[in-house]
């Protein structure tokens, strides 16, 4: 029978915070997005919070791949300081379905810090119950980005589309008075060409002096 843990662990974001798509910092986006993706393959679920530059993740699932998981993660340029602070056998996953939870920590902390007489979040410097608290918020708290932008790695590539009107009025069909159904569409096999436009005037020429002699 496969083991389940909880791993609990802090890092330092290394990429500039920058404009917000929807209500997430791309850096975050791209995080998210690939953890969800990759976590849901592996059923590891748990939580992601996020403020002042740092993150606290929790991860919940069988042992070896929470641990394979979290290797990954260290290597991972867009984080540094990575820290486990906590590690624990558990019994049953307690975050659901949620393959990765996104809560804002600016957000879902603010009370919990002025308590605590923090005025920065700071997950290294957390202790146990303090880390047992915000994880439980992390689980409690509704997710601040149920979807993320386009579900891409790279959302400040998720930019709108130029749309471009269909051309349709060569498939339309008007039906005259007769009923008779009336086509605009070219003739099938027929292609015009720059010369029979030539040619058309010339014989109009052509028959346009004809006619004049004769006269």
């Amino acid at each position: 029978m496969s083991q389940l843990i909880r791993l609990v662990y802090a890092s330092r974001s290394t990429f500039m915070p920058s404009e917000r798509h929807q209500g997430l910092d791309p850096g975050v986006a791209r995080i998210l997005a690939k953890s969800r993706k990759n976590n849901a393959k592996q059923q590891i679920v748990g939580g992601l919070l996020f403020g002042d530059g740092c993150f606290l993740q929790c991860l919940e699932g069988e042992a070896q791949a929470v641990e394979t998981l979290y290797a990954k993660i260290e290597s991972d340029r867009r984080h540094t300081d990575v820290k486990v602070l906590s590690r624990q056998k558990i019994d049953q996953k307690t975050f659901g379905a949620w393959s990765m939870k996104y809560v804002r920590g600016e957000e879902v902390l603010s009370d919990a810090l002025r308590s605590w007489g923090m005025t920065r979040f700071d997950p290294y410097v957390l202790s146990s119950e303090r880390l047992r608290t915000a994880v439980d918020l992390m689980r409690e708290r509704s997710d601040s980005a149920d979807t993320v932008p386009g579900e891409i790695d790279d959302a400040s590539l998720s930019k709108p589309v130029p749309h471009r009107p269909q051309r349709i009025v060569s498939e339309l069909t008007p039906t005259p008075r007769g009923g008779q159904t009336l086509s605009t569409a070219p003739a099938k096999g027929f292609s015009f060409r720059p010369w029979m436009a030539g040619l058309a005037v010339l014989a109009l020429g052509i028959g346009a002096a004809v006619i004049w002699r004769l006269g």
